[in-house]
């Protein structure tokens, strides 16, 4: 019998996240391939499944990378979700954010208050979503979820995961695997949003910090080898 081929997920992103951000794709059931480098992230993408884009820590040899691949998934149509890290503070990430979803390629767009303000530019979020055909995810206290007219809100109860480096990028990689299992990219940020509610409501409040990540992983492993649908 032929084995299954487990798809890849292709990832660009930061130095603080790539670790945790790994290790929650192979939870998911996927293979996770990290290729930052402008030398053969286009090649990886040919051979990716889909792709998690983020612009945090940003070099000329990323930029070139993104910019050299964002185009190979759009053409096939492959899922991409954009996590615009730090753009209101950056005008090199802003203007990276503006060209990449000038395609109307990417799938999910990931990002704090903050970030999805400065890209949304004064637009309303139901506008921005149907112009660039795309679903938007605000991260905070509640996560809100926006497509057209459709909104969702999920609520996140304070959390020691809050406190860990990169749980904002694990969202973005968990909505990424899901795209891969044939979830629509509305669906498969609620469902993220709300694995992400569960496991902050689990983390115990008592907990050192040197031990969030590993409480954090253990609670997603459960809750990957459940029916994900549950959680819609």
């Amino acid at each position: 019998m032929e084995r299954k081929k487990i798809p890849v997920l292709h990832h660009i992103t930061n130095e603080v996240a790539s670790n945790l951000q790994a290790q929650v794709t192979e939870l998911m059931g996927l293979m996770p391939i990290m290729g930052n480098s402008s030398l053969d992230a286009h090649e990886i993408a040919s051979m990716s499944s889909g792709f998690v884009v983020n612009l945090g820590m940003p070099t000329p040899d990323k930029l070139m990378a993104i910019r050299k691949t964002i185009p190979i998934y759009e053409m096939t149509g492959r899922p991409i979700v954009l996590d615009p890290v730090g753009i209101s503070l950056s005008g090199t990430r802003r203007h990276l954010a503006s060209e990449l979803i000038k395609g109307k390629g990417i799938s999910v767009i990931k990002g704090n208050l903050s970030e999805i303000s400065t890209l949304l530019h004064g637009k309303p979020e139901e506008i921005f979503t149907l112009e660039y055909n795309t679903v938007l995810v605000t991260t905070g206290r509640t996560i809100r979820i926006t497509q057209g007219k459709r909104h969702e809100l999920v609520e996140m109860p304070a959390s020691k995961i809050n406190k860990l480096p990169g749980t904002g990028c694990i969202l973005g990689t968990i909505i990424g695997c899901l795209l891969l299992k044939d979830f629509s990219p509305f669906d498969a940020s609620i469902i993220s949003a709300n694995i992400m509610s569960k496991i902050a409501e689990k983390v115990p409040p008592n907990l050192p910090y040197g031990r969030i990540q590993e409480s954090l992983l253990t609670e997603l492993e459960v809750l990957a080898n459940e029916n994900l649908s549950y959680y819609r």
